[in-house]
């Protein structure tokens, strides 16, 4: 097992090569998914623990191609329930623990913003205290990763970057509840001594994304001719993320990165909301042989949501300076392959547009 001090920023921890074992929650959905395969076919001596509540965004079916490999294992439990992670932590004796799983819709939270204090902020309560509890005799090689996002830091003008060193502005109950188990995290590690780092992280788009955020949904949409929502003007702009290049990064912090410390991860890649959608529908109407500009009549401006941030962008510097890592794909080369895995994925996004896909737990453990 690799070196793990406790002094902030003061080392790294490189794992080797010896077997351990990998928590990661929310590993069912979308970028958790993409987690769970890279670590199980990447380190196949690591035992990879996917535990997940199976709510509406949670989907094994993003993971048919490897659940029958021998370090794959799948815990249904919820994070809200002490009792289940103690069985699981006991069962498993895990040395990190990845954690993903989180509300994460902004429009769901301001619906309902009870259900993203649960999650967001008690559940990883609840799993710092499963991992303290279960570490508290040897900190030596352990590390509690939490996976955020940069809407954290609030908004940003027309200029500038957030920056590890950004102060928390959160504007919506989403934010407002990612912030808070940021907070937690640190707090563990300040009070307790237990070994984190945290990434905070832009947008991310790409294969196996719930059609409810923007480029799946607007996918799925352009496919069957209903209208594209664009909120406001269109011109709030977000960094995007290729979630195959997030999951890289999350290999390479939770491997390589410093005990206490944050790390940005975003693509230098920024757009506003409409430019990104007319080249969607560009780009749709190729792949689908349909006259240009056909998809873009389906644009339909809407009321703007609540506090709606203006501006979101990333400086990934620390995580390239540090870490080497960088991402792999241009925005069109990105976008291009996640229509054409939708495309080549009907199947996939009519369970998941029918709820049909909550049928496969069933199908495949309770044979």
């Amino acid at each position: 097992m690799g070196l793990a001090k406790h002094l902030t920023g003061t080392v790294k921890i490189h794992f080797n090569t010896m077997a351990q074992t990998i928590i990661i929650t929310g590993g069912a959905g979308f970028i958790g998914s993409h987690v769970v395969r890279l670590f199980v076919t990447r380190y196949p001596e690591y035992r990879i623990i996917n535990l997940d509540a199976l709510t509406y965004a949670g989907n094994l079916e993003n993971l048919r191609d490897i659940d029958q490999l021998p370090n794959y294992h799948f815990e249904k439990v919820n994070i809200l329930d002490t009792a289940a992670l103690e069985m699981v932590f006991s069962k498993w004796n895990p040395d990190g623990v990845i954690h993903l799983a989180a509300e994460s819709h902004v429009d769901r939270s301001i619906n309902s913003p009870l259900d993203f204090v649960y999650t967001n902020v008690i559940g990883t309560v609840n799993l710092l205290n499963t991992a303290k509890h279960h570490w508290k005799n040897n900190l030596e090689g352990k590390r509690f990763y939490h996976v955020s996002t940069d809407e954290v830091y609030g908004a940003l003008g027309d200029t500038g970057f957030f920056t590890e060193e950004t102060r928390y502005d959160p504007h919506s109950p989403y934010s407002a509840s990612k912030a808070a188990s940021d907070h937690f995290v640190r707090a563990y590690h300040d009070t307790y001594q237990l070994p984190v780092v945290i990434s905070n992280c832009s947008n991310n788009y790409g294969p196996n994304h719930f059609p409810e955020k923007l480029i799946p949904l607007f996918i799925n949409n352009v496919i069957t001719g209903k209208p594209l929502p664009v909120y406001g003007d269109g011109l709030y702009t977000r960094d995007w993320l290729f979630v195959k290049d997030h999951a890289t990064a999350i290999d390479k912090v939770f491997h390589e990165g410093k005990t206490g410390a944050t790390y940005n991860i975003g693509g230098f890649n920024e757009w506003k909301n409409i430019d990104l959608v007319k080249l969607l529908c560009r780009l749709m109407d190729e792949k689908l042989a349909r006259d240009t500009g056909s998809s873009e009549k389906l644009i339909t401006y809407v009321k703007d949501r609540p506090g709606h941030d203006r501006r979101y962008a990333i400086d990934a510097t620390k995580i390239n300076r540090e870490l080497g890592w960088k991402p792999s794909v241009t925005f069109e080369e990105g976008l291009s392959l996640t229509i054409d895995w939708y495309l080549q994925n009907t199947e996939w996004l009519t369970h998941v547009t029918s709820g049909e896909y909550q049928q496969y737990y069933d199908r495949q453990y309770h044979k």
